[in-house]
């Protein structure tokens, strides 16, 4: 049973990824192989000599896995990563967050051990409100209906894996009231690729279809539940919502702050 991290970096993120896993080795005592992906010559060899002096980590080029790697860089380079990685409990994380308790904390949950997926919910800010015709996505009917349209031909009938929170999408008027727009953050996935094969594979088409994909969702962000959902696989969301403090999110489980991440 192979755990481990796995980290698609950017040259602008290489400094606070380091800062976080300086933090997982000497801080909170993490062992965990981390696997470092780049899509080309992003990372500084300065940089390169700093990861290779901690422990159990390698380094992965998106170039050695297709001949279109370009296609893959931005949000959607992480469904990338999480299809390609040698370990099959990946814990899928953004360059730019920082960890607070040792990540293999999760591994415990009885809702991942029952689902084998673990997701973190995003702050309740988005919410679609007082539908009209404006170009503010979250008043905005026209792009309400169109990722409704999006979503009812993705999954034309409601799964009991489909998130209450989303339960307006099969609903035949627009709410009356505030409902959330977002619901996942994905600063931090939790997935056993064992148990998830199908979800990733779903996971990994809609984030090869990125250019359709990301008009309806905010990058990747959703793409995980909805793979699972359209997989027939159940997932487990952290009970505790997002929160925003002094421009920074923040994430906490266990009562305590989790991971932290730039807003």
């Amino acid at each position: 049973m192979r755990r481990g991290i796995i980290i698609a970096v950017p040259k602008v993120y290489q400094e606070i990824t380091y800062r976080n896993l300086l933090t997982l080795r000497l801080k909170l005592k993490c062992a965990l192989p981390i696997e470092i992906w780049e899509i080309g010559k992003e990372i500084d060899e300065s940089y390169r000599k700093k990861f290779n002096k901690l422990s159990h980590i390698s380094f992965f080029n998106v170039e050695d896995f297709t001949s279109n790697a370009e296609h893959w860089r931005s949000y959607q380079v992480k469904a990338f990563i999480l299809k390609h990685t040698t370990l099959e409990e990946p814990i899928l994380c953004d360059a730019d967050m920082i960890f607070h308790q040792n990540p293999e904390v999760i591994y415990d949950d009885e809702g991942y051990k029952a689902t084998g997926a673990y997701f973190f919910r995003d702050i309740e800010n988005w919410k679609f409100h007082n539908l009209h015709i404006t170009t503010n996505k979250f008043q905005s009917i026209e792009f309400f209906n169109k990722r409704k349209t999006w979503l009812r031909n993705l999954l034309p009938l409601k799964s009991p894996l489909f998130p209450r929170e989303w339960s307006y999408i099969y609903d035949k008027n627009p709410p009356s009231n505030p409902v959330q727009e977002a619901l996942m953050e994905s600063g931090c996935v939790y997935m056993d690729k064992r148990i998830h094969a199908a979800s990733i594979e779903e996971i990994y088409k809609l984030n090869d279809a990125h250019k359709e994909t990301y008009k309806y969702v905010h990058g990747d962000k959703e793409t995980f539940w909805i793979g699972c959902v359209l997989a027939g696989k159940p997932y487990t969301f952290n009970s505790t919502p997002g929160f925003l403090v002094e421009g920074r999110l923040l994430h906490v489980y266990g009562n305590a702050v989790f991971f932290t991440q730039k807003h």
